[in-house]
């Protein structure tokens, strides 16, 4: 009974011809933009290596799952300054799972000392694949075995490209970015139903507030998405103790308070940690989402000609 309720579920956030879909949900984005703009890549002036895991709704059957893997570095190009990225994506939801792989790039105009304006694009794989072999068919006066908006075979899968832009302003202390994902809004075939990959526009931005005592700073930042047809509004804040600890709360509008917490374990190595405890009617299941990620960065050995020095504070 679990399994066809989440296959509901699924359908019901996933089918095309019906309701799009927005673009992945992690509650430690401040902490790896990679997934929010391409235009972020290399603007630390390291290398990055970035894993995250999320858990929804511990405790049901079929509950989303979330893992991505990234990483990104610099590189310059006649004294000009650029980033390459990838990340692997991998979720899943009831009896629908997708992974994709996304190539990123991005060019860092600098427009002093301390801030330049980035633009990217990325480029993405992306297989998206039901198993309904699990599929339990319940034959009534409202449902036949044969629904047609049940893909059919034991399981199914299609691989479409799409594309992404992304632009970002940032300084010592600032940075905000708009981002347009799935520009070609690409159309998944999935035996006899299609799937349509929506276009998503994201606006993300932060500030780092000083406090009397120089210990702490303060990081609030927020995040926006939508599919044009629903909106999702993140609100953030961290308060950083000794550039070392940070916990916060943040606040998903109709979804869920987020509570954080993280440190940096040793020179370039981060580990973050994250509790969703859900508002709607989930609340009343008792599950909660969790989520872990670890970051490791290290500098790279530009000769004087081609230093770069970073403005990236997060």
């Amino acid at each position: 009974m679990k399994r066809f309720l989440f296959l509901i579920i699924a359908l019901t956030f996933s089918l095309a011809n019906s309701v799009g879909q927005q673009h992945s949900q992690f509650s430690q984005y401040m902490l790896n933009l990679n997934n929010i703009s391409p235009a972020d890549v290399g603007s630390s002036g390291m290398i990055n290596l970035f894993g995250t895991t999320r858990q929804q709704w511990v405790g049901l059957e079929g509950a989303p799952k979330s893992t991505m893997v990234s990483v990104d570095l610099p590189f310059n190009i006649n004294n000009t300054k650029h980033g390459a990225g990838l990340y692997f994506l991998d979720e899943s939801i009831g009896l629908f799972s997708n992974q994709s792989v996304n190539l990123e790039y991005a060019y860092h105009m600098l427009l002093s000392e301390e801030s330049y304006l980035s633009g990217g694009f990325t480029v993405n794989f992306k297989s998206l694949s039901f198993n309904s072999g699990d599929v339990y068919n319940v034959t009534s006066d409202y449902h036949t075995s044969s629904d047609p908006s049940i893909p059919t075979g034991s399981e199914v899968s299609d691989l479409r490209v799409g594309l992404g832009i992304g632009f970002l302003f940032r300084t010592k202390d600032l940075f905000a970015g708009i981002s347009l994902l799935n520009v070609t809004s690409p159309v998944f075939e999935l035996g006899n139903v299609e799937f349509k990959d929506p276009l998503n526009l994201c606006f993300t931005g932060g500030y780092n507030i000083f406090l009397p005592n120089s210990l702490y700073v303060l990081k609030p930042s927020t995040l926006l998405k939508t599919d044009f047809s629903s909106w999702q509004i993140d609100i953030n804040a961290n308060l950083e103790y000794k550039e070392t600890f940070w916990g916060g709360i943040g606040y998903r509008m109709e979804d869920a308070v987020v509570f954080m917490l993280g440190m940096r374990v040793f020179d370039g190595l981060k580990i973050g940690y994250s509790f969703d405890l859900p508002t709607s009617k989930l609340i009343n299941t008792g599950a909660g989402n969790h989520e872990i990620t670890l970051g490791y960065s290290f500098n790279i050995d530009f000769s004087k000609k081609n230093s770069y020095k970073s403005i990236r504070f997060l």
